[in-house]
């Protein structure tokens, strides 16, 4: 990772900006990274995920003033509250630098199991409270394994449809979205327990590879089919994404105790064969 990319530096400075400003503020109690800063996964152009722990009495005060709290560290371009089992704000912040903010109960924090944290400051007895562990359990991938191969599968007439309607840019995008979020993570899956629950722009580039070579063709081959305007090679392409979709769902889906649908790959197959548009 380089620290001297414009990116990477306004991240590290906003990092020891609010660490300075947040460890003088009794309000909160300790503060640390997780994500890909904590969990070894970022880059030069990774972005903040600031966790702040509250302190009970002083909780009902922070909610309703964290656009001017975090104002203290840089004024914000943009922001939206988000949810996600602790409260957080999304903001851009001036510079720019991406920071999202959560801000959890000290009362909460053994709650959730965490992946990886990277303390900033805090007491010992507030991160011994905080449970860390990597493994999501096999029914949680399960749930997202199937979520994603089904979602596609069920879906998957989209690709005729959109080629007869004259949807060649639409075409594109669905089919890089489809290598993007079923492909990669099953890839991803083969060696990483998490791979469902990782950042998608962020996943690609943890592949070995091999798979990373094979992601990089499926880009390629259906990128310069679209280009070209060659509807055969677009129907080989999706051809390929299809079959490694189905080779690779089919043994994620044994890995983890799913039932495969048996009949999708080829009949869909087939009627891609039949009905493509050419």
């Amino acid at each position: 990772m380089n620290e001297a990319v414009p990116f990477a530096a306004r991240r590290r400075a906003t990092i020891e900006k609010a660490s300075a400003i947040f460890f003088r503020d009794e309000r909160f109690l300790a503060g640390w990274l997780e994500g890909s800063l904590a969990d070894g996964s970022a880059d030069s152009f990774s972005d903040i995920d600031l966790y702040l722990c509250v302190t009970e009495s002083a909780w009902d005060d922070v909610l309703p003033n964290r656009r001017a709290l975090i104002e203290q560290v840089a004024p914000i371009l943009a922001a939206a509250d988000v949810m996600g089992g602790v409260f957080g704000i999304g903001c851009l912040l001036e510079g720019p630098v991406k920071l999202d903010v959560f801000f959890e109960r000290e009362s909460t924090l053994a709650m959730r199991r965490r992946v990886a944290v990277k303390r900033l400051w805090g007491d010992d007895a507030i991160f011994k409270r905080l449970r860390l562990g990597d493994d999501l359990g096999d029914g949680a991938i399960a749930r997202a394994l199937e979520y994603t191969v089904m979602g596609f599968l069920q879906g998957a007439t989209w690709p005729v449809r959109l080629l007869a309607r004259g949807q060649g840019s639409t075409f594109l995008y669905c089919e890089i979205t489809l290598i993007e979020t079923g492909i990669v993570p099953l890839m991803l899956l083969e060696s990483d327990r998490r791979a469902f629950h990782r950042n998608m722009f962020t996943r690609a580039k943890m592949l070995a590879p091999k798979r990373q070579a094979e992601y990089a063709g499926l880009i390629d081959r259906i990128t310069v089919a679209v280009t070209e305007g060659d509807r055969e090679a677009m129907l080989a392409a999706h051809l390929e994404i299809h079959h490694m979709l189905c080779r690779l769902g089919r043994v994620a889906f044994e890995r983890y105790g799913l039932s495969f649908p048996p009949r999708v790959e080829e009949e869909m197959a087939a009627f891609y064969r039949r009905e493509w548009p050419r």
